[in-house]
């Protein structure tokens, strides 16, 4: 039976995205300012368009057994709402995709009251790195790594999709700050500080895709970032790995932005005041951002999920509603683009995957918007913003890394890695290994 079980499983991994179509329409789209096609296509040839968020490896996971075997079919027709044929038609120069793990509950865990429970999460994310990984060293013409601002110019001005890589949830780091440190070595640019659930560091709104839009019940006091948070925070900032806010409570945004000493994100995110959703953000927390005197110089990254948007009016123009509604008050220098494709189940009208960029950029020109406020918003204030969150890097070098680790766990020290009778270690660190466990009996 798991035999069979195994060659079914691979059978559906073979079915192309022609035969598995990730939506399905009555009538094909029209974009509605095809006078401004051409003019769409120049700007997208000169500038950069970066999005922040794809989950490609949580859908290479998801229909594969061996996750792998996608790799080369991606330079063909795959499911979802990437491929590399697809990004080339949008003109898609930069894509960060997300090295996560869902949350622990949607697999059947439970983390416990503190967090402390085991998980896949850390094997799951480095899995998924690995595909980004191995997805680049198959195509070297086609892909590029990139950490760097500079980094993604080199790959544009090759013609080479730039690929970044970010954490969706610091559920990720299992609650700890080594984790994070070689996720960074490995080249994670972000870090989203909640995806739907709560963590040791901080407190979700729950909200995702899929959901009633209701939050969740608060795990932390004040329903916010926890002092062992602001820790990772900081440490973020040493990083030079961009605290993202998308999917965080309200709370957790406002102490990340109040602890961060570089700018903050949000990487797939649209305003509330436009559509009233917790995966948006609301005008309060909008006024925190922009350029000034006690503002954060970060940026807001709209996502494309209709859900968010608006499920009665979900197109490409609401979009821009929400895009202009937080420029009005952010800033068109803190605007930017994140879909979160591949991690949603239907996309606005006009943006139904990425080679149809060229749909936004006609709304956006169609508005009145500028060639470099759009470039702007395309990418350029997102390489600001990472250019800034470097020099925050460079400015915090002398730092040594974070020696805290999370006050609830319980497995250091380790005793238990003595071995049998303490076979394994040696004579004055058995002696150590009685005087602490005498201690913390009579504690």
């Amino acid at each position: 039976m798991k035999l069979h079980l195994i060659a079914i499983l691979s059978l559906l991994a073979s079915i192309t995205a022609s035969q598995l179509p990730f939506e399905v329409t009555d009538t094909p789209y029209v974009p509605p300012h095809p006078e401004l096609e051409a003019r769409s296509r120049e700007i997208l040839a000169k500038y950069p368009l970066i999005d922040t968020h794809i989950d490609l490896p949580a859908t290479m996971r998801t229909i594969n057994r061996r996750p792998m075997d996608a790799i080369p079919r991606l330079n063909e027709s795959h499911p979802g709402h990437f491929d590399l044929p697809r990004a080339k038609a949008g003109g898609l120069a930069g894509a960060f995709f997300t090295a996560n793990a869902p949350c622990p509950g949607a697999y059947g865990r439970d983390v416990g009251p503190d967090f402390l429970n085991p998980t896949e999460t850390v094997q799951h994310v480095l899995e998924s790195i690995d595909l980004v990984k191995n997805t680049l060293a198959y195509y070297p013409t086609l892909m590029k790594a990139a950490r760097t601002a500079q980094d993604v110019r080199d790959a544009f001005s090759e013609g080479k999709l730039a690929v970044l890589m970010g954490l969706e949830g610091t559920h990720g780091l299992a609650n700890s700050l080594s984790t994070l440190r070689m996720y960074a070595e490995l080249g994670v640019r972000y870090v989203t500080l909640t995806h739907v659930c709560h963590s040791s560091f901080a407190s979700s709104n729950g909200g995702g895709a899929g959901t009633s839009g209701s939050t969740i019940p608060p795990a932390h006091p004040g329903n916010g970032l926890t002092t062992w948070g602001i820790e990772l925070v900081h440490e973020l900032n040493r990083l030079g790995v961009m605290v993202d806010l998308s999917h965080t409570s309200d709370n957790t945004a406002r102490d990340a932005i109040k602890a961060s000493k570089a700018p903050v994100v949000w990487t797939h995110s649209g305003a509330r005041a436009v559509n009233n959703h917790p995966r948006n953000v609301p005008d309060d927390i909008l006024e925190m951002i922009g350029d000034g005197p006690g503002k954060n110089n970060g940026i807001v990254l709209s996502v494309l999920f209709s859900t968010f948007i608006d499920p009665n009016n979900a197109t490409t123009a609401r979009v821009v509603d929400h895009i202009e509604h937080i420029a009005k008050i952010v800033g068109k220098s803190h605007v930017g683009l994140g879909s979160d494709f591949n991690g949603i189940s239907l996309a606005v009208e006009g943006m139904e995957d990425v080679s149809k960029w060229p749909n936004m950029i006609q709304e956006l020109l169609h508005r009145g918007w500028t060639e470099p406020e759009i470039a702007g918003i395309m990418g350029g204030n997102l390489l600001r913003v990472m250019e800034e969150v470097e020099v925050v890097k460079k400015e915090l070098s002398n730092l040594p890394p974070s020696p805290e680790i999370y006050y609830k766990r319980t497995d250091l020290p380790a005793h238990e890695w003595g071995g049998p009778n303490m076979a394994y270690l040696a004579p004055d660190v058995q002696k150590i290994v009685v005087q602490q466990k005498r201690l913390r009996d009579e504690l």
